[in-house]
């Protein structure tokens, strides 16, 4: 897969926890790790529900 904007590759990674303290925490201490001069994007996987983008997720997470 490439970035549509840049054209460099994506990676994806799937991890499954069974304890879903533990898959939002490890989410939460890796996601915006700088990796290779990069910066993860880490989030949990939904079954066949599509997730907010990035601009999305800050503005559902601000309290009301």
């Amino acid at each position: 897969m490439t970035d549509r904007e840049t054209g460099t590759s994506k990676g994806y990674a799937f991890c499954v926890y069974q304890d879903v303290s533990v898959t939002d925490s490890v989410c939460a201490s890796l996601s915006g790790l700088k990796v290779g001069g990069k910066i993860l994007i880490v989030r949990r996987a939904n079954d066949g529900q599509t997730q907010p983008n990035p601009e999305q997720e800050s503005v559902l997470s601000r309290p009301a």
